[in-house]
Formats: structure tokens, sequence, C-alpha cells
């Protein structure tokens, strides 16, 4: 499948413009071939961290596929480019993924997480896709699994797709650290997504997600974790894109 979407630069990161059917099939498609891949989201927080720190901007920007997971970036991509980007959550994508890749036999390692939230997470998907080739699961701070012991069990069993959730810069930093040592798949940096799968986090409620306030929910349910990224990091965002926007007249 070749590549079928442009990408628009927000604050030095290229951002494809995939919506979820899109994002789905490419990585399906990638993962039935024999290349490593690298894939991950930007939102807000994201792009406001990819501003000062020029090492995580290189990072995302050699990322095969770098979607958008935030109406903030979807408002900066109409705003600077005219580009329609779309907003392509976990929540959103990941009951097709899971249905595509249980029908392919697509094999899945799930790196995610507190001690317990990936092995819940794995319970959950496989009691709704009972045929679903997960492969194993361990956290994303290596305390019920060395991190040498997950690297043995991925060369063991090599996983068609990685999933890597451990926060925005760690995650993809692991990943460019560790890319001789992890078998030929595609590596998806995932953030929060199976906190979510798990059933450790609420999901935003529909109305709010469609009136792009999934930010003060957020901020409702967090906010000594959250009040710092989004009473300042928002209005610092939309100051950066309006700043590259009157830069670029």
């Amino acid at each position: 499948m070749g590549l079928r979407w442009k990408t628009t630069q927000i604050l030095g990161v290229q951002v494809a413009g995939v919506d979820r059917q899109t994002l789905v099939e490419q990585v399906i498609a990638w993962a039935e071939g024999k290349e490593t891949r690298l894939v991950s989201y930007v939102n807000a927080y994201c792009l406001n961290l990819a501003a000062r720190d020029t090492h995580y901007q290189q990072q995302l920007n050699q990322m095969d596929l770098v979607y958008a997971d935030g109406i903030g970036v979807v408002w900066a991509g109409r705003l600077l480019a005219q580009q329609r980007l779309y907003k392509v959550t976990g929540r959103a994508w990941i009951n097709e993924f899971c249905r595509q890749a249980q029908e392919k036999r697509v094999g899945i390692y799930i790196l995610a997480g507190k001690p317990g939230v990936a092995e819940a997470a794995r319970r959950k998907l496989l009691s709704e896709y009972p045929g679903l080739l997960l492969l194993g699961a361990a956290d994303g701070y290596f305390t019920e699994k060395s991190e040498a012991q997950v690297l043995t069990e991925l060369a063991a069993h090599p996983p068609q797709v990685l999933f890597v959730g451990m926060g925005a810069v760690k995650q993809e930093a692991w990943l460019h650290a560790r890319a001789g040592q992890i078998p030929t798949c595609v590596r998806w940096s995932v953030g929060a997504l199976f906190d979510y799968v798990a059933g450790v986090e609420k999901p935003v409620p529909a109305w709010m997600d469609r009136l792009g306030l999934e930010w003060l929910w957020r901020l409702k349910e967090d906010p000594a974790g959250k009040s710092r990224r989004y009473l300042i990091g928002i209005p610092r965002f939309i100051w950066r894109v309006i700043r590259q926007w009157l830069g670029s007249m």
C-alpha cells in the first residue's frame, strides 16, 4: 500500500492527514510486510514538548507516520496550511485495529502502563476478540518483567506490531535507543491508550469529545496532574501556532 496522505508542519513536526480507517489499514499493511515501521501520535502537549526539545522533534520526524491525537492539532492544521487533519485517538481506532488484526492473524505485543495495566488490557481485548494473536504483555516501567526479559520475549516470539505506552518523549526515546534489539515490526507509540482499554482511566463523554472539550474532562478528572498541561499548555500552544502562522505570511 502506497502512502496516501499529505503532511502539515506544525511547530517543527510533520503531521499526516490520515483518518481512522486509513491509519488502521496502513498499519495492518505494514504489519504484513517485512520492514520496520515507526508510528506515533501528537497532541498539543506533544507539540509543545517538541517545540523546545529538538531531540524529541527529530525522533518524531523520523517516524514513518505521525497522526493528530487532539483537536488543537486539527485546528492548527487548518490555520497553518488549510490542510484537513483528523483527530484520531487510540480509543477511536483500537477496536477496528483489533478486528482486522484478528482476521489477518497479526501478532501483537503490549508494553505499556503501570504494573497490571498491560495484562488487564490483554485480558479485556481477548474477551472481545478471542482470536486476537496477543503474544505477550508487560508494564512500561519494567517492574513485573525486566527490560532484558521483555527484549528476550520479543526476540523469541517476534510480534508484527509492538505497542509502546510510556508517555510522550520516553516511549519514542526507548524505541530509538533499543531499535537494534527489537525484531522487525511496526513499533507504535500509543501513550495512555491501554489505561483506557484496561478501565483504569474513564473515557471522555461522547458529547464533550464532539465539542473538542476532551481537555476539560481530563482536567476535571485529574486537576493536580493536568492543570499545568492544559491551563498553561493550551495558551502556550495557541501562541506558538499563531507565531508560526504570522511568520509564514
